[in-house]
């Protein structure tokens, strides 16, 4: 790619001088969508560019987003990146102490902050943050105030200044971010990511997904994950595509009806929400609409094994996909409006069954694989060539390999150039040879689809020395309507034990029945009748798995695992050290 463009910025910027007065981002404000074109954010990100060189930021200083998905963010990217600076993203579910460990071991200067708690929060920080110099205050309404003693805060409109300036020059070897890892074996560690690893990335996954300057994306999983900031910013302005901000998690089923998205990123654990307010729906219907769901889907799932391979859907399956399409299964794919051309699926595994009942109703579902080390996106399921149970094939400059115990290696230009101030970590997960140990079990067939089957760090070795996959023993918990979370322990003890957090919404009834409707959380989760209940679950799931991976003994917990607690991460995949010693007690229980 000779004509390839040496920065994200030189790229954006091309982008813009091509699309002009196009729309690039939409935000809703005051219950009305507002477009923002090409044009204007490349002019405000210039003007906020002058502010921060007036500022003294040089290149290589780090510049800090803590703010929802929101144009003032991509406004704030470019800025940064176009003047050589280097942007670390904060999440704003982010406990203290995380915060403070990302500012303080990256060395950030900035911070661009939207909305006054989250202002507030930098500020309750600043003390332990000796390269802390400013805070610019992203949001409207804004004040500028001098600094006592701590970092200064200017407004956005304060610090823009004219005349704009341009973007300077720069590399694809040079930083562009240092992205925060979620830390789910152990403290957070700061990817380095070059320009050119993540154009790289972003162009494979660009060709990869066909994207042009007619779709749309809905952003709602936080932009300052790797996944939806390559995958949902990147490579859709590299495609001149148009991205919709939606406005929190509660809006997203109003705003895909309301924006029309062709592209929608998300994670399991939505859709498994999503497919459980279906089945309970199906659940309460009569008899005979049960009858018609589940034949359906039995219909359904044979056509999409024909779609998956490109192969044409015989005659007779045709027919009844012509009926079942219009009376079952048009309320499923109009929860995504109806332009929806990818639904693509990362951050975790998409439980099997999920992907089959979405395939079923012909929701364009993918899932891909990915890690922030590999700026993130490794491999994705595309239409045609879609092997459930697998995460796709590989993009097409990145090479791949399984060691003898079945780890998966990596190898290609979107390899991270290694981990902020740690020298020994880099070279324990990135060889001589360049290849990247992701510490993924995995398996590639002939034709070079892959298909993760564990974490190496995450087996639970039995004191009979049986190894197990705790994350495998709860996908099939989870499956369960009545059990929301679990988590899974028991490394070096004689069985597996389980935190159990019931689903309280499918619990209704049955709460109605034993006069437990209305009750505090902690008396539900104690009581008799719900252990029963709870137990009888865990029971024909043990029938499912094999004798080690059964669940001997658990317990039911009051509250959800959370990211603000710490226990999930922002893709909501859970933090099993930080849920052992939240629940240091319970666990211990679980092998009294």
């Amino acid at each position: 790619m000779s004509d390839s463009p040496a920065t994200l910025a030189e790229a954006f910027e091309r982008q813009a001088r091509r699309y002009g007065a196009r729309v690039f981002l939409k935000s809703k404000r005051d219950k009305a969508w507002r477009d923002h074109s090409w044009t204007e954010v490349s002019e405000t990100a210039a003007r906020m560019r002058a502010g921060l060189r007036k500022l003294g930021a040089r290149p290589g200083d780090r510049v800090a987003i803590l703010s929802e998905n929101c144009p003032e963010w991509i406004i704030t990217d470019q800025a940064v990146l176009g003047a050589g600076g280097v942007i670390v993203p904060l999440y704003t579910t982010s406990g203290v102490e995380e915060t403070q460990h990302v500012l303080k071991d990256s060395g950030t200067q900035i911070v661009a902050a939207k909305g006054d708690e989250m202002v507030k929060k930098i500020l309750t920080l600043a003390p332990n943050l000796p390269n802390l110099k400013t805070i610019i205050a992203l949001h409207r309404d804004a004040t500028a105030s001098a600094a006592n003693g701590g970092p200064a805060i200017t407004s956005l409109a304060a610090l823009s200044a004219k005349p704009p300036a341009a973007i300077g020059e720069g590399s694809r070897a040079d930083l562009a971010t240092i992205i925060y890892t979620s830390g789910t074996t152990g403290v957070s560690k700061g990817v380095m990511l070059t320009h050119g690893n993540i154009l790289s990335n972003a162009e494979d996954s660009l060709e990869a997904l066909g994207l042009g300057d007619t779709d749309m994306t809905l952003s709602f999983l936080p932009i300052a994950h790797s996944f939806e900031r390559t995958a949902g910013y990147y490579t859709v302005m590299l495609a001149g595509a148009t991205i919709a901000f939606a406005e929190g998690l509660a809006q997203i089923a109003a705003n895909l009806v309301e924006v029309n998205p062709t592209i929608v990123l998300t994670v399991p654990r939505l859709l498994e929400v999503i497919h459980g307010r279906v089945m309970k729906t199906v659940e309460s219907s009569p008899p005979l609409r049960q009858r018609m769901f589940h034949t359906a889907l039995a219909v359904g799932s044979r056509a999409a094994e024909y779609r998956a391979r490109g192969a044409s859907v015989p005659p007779h399956l045709k027919l009844a996909m012509a009926l079942f399409r219009r009376i079952v299964f048009a309320r499923v794919r109009g929860l995504f409006g109806s332009r929806l051309r990818y639904l693509i699926s990362g951050g975790a595994p998409l439980p099997v069954e999920i992907n089959r009942f979405l395939s079923a109703a012909e929701v364009p579902i993918v899932e891909g694989y990915g890690l922030t080390e590999a700026a993130p996106v490794v491999s994705v399921n595309l239409k045609g060539h879609n092997r459930v149970g697998t995460v796709g094939r590989p993009l097409r400059r990145i090479e791949v390999k399984t060691l003898p115990d079945g780890e998966l290696l990596l190898r290609g230009p979107n390899i991270m150039k290694g981990y902020y101030n740690r020298e020994q970590d880099t070279a324990e997960t990135i060889d001589a040879e360049g290849w990247l140990h992701t510490g993924d079990i995995a398996a590639i067939d002939a034709d070079r689809y892959i298909k993760i089957t564990d974490r190496k760090k995450e087996i639970i070795v039995l004191s009979g020395g049986k190894n197990v996959s705790p994350a495998y023993v709860e996908n099939k918990l989870t499956h369960d309507s009545l059990i929301a979370q679990a988590c899974v322990f028991g490394d070096r003890q004689k069985h597996l034990g389980a935190l159990i957090v019931p689903n309280i919404e499918n619990l209704g009834p049955f709460l109605k029945e034993n006069g437990l409707e209305g009750k505090p959380a902690e008396e539900i989760a104690s009581s008799p009748a719900l252990r029963k209940l709870i137990q009888q679950r865990i029971y024909e799931v043990n029938k499912q798995v094999s004798d080690v991976e059964a669940v001997v003994a658990f317990k039911v917990l009051a509250h959800p695992f959370t990211q603000e607690n710490g226990e999930l991460t922002p893709t909501l995949k859970l933090r099993r050290k930080m849920v052992q010693q939240h629940y240091k007690d319970e666990v211990a229980d679980l092998f009294a």
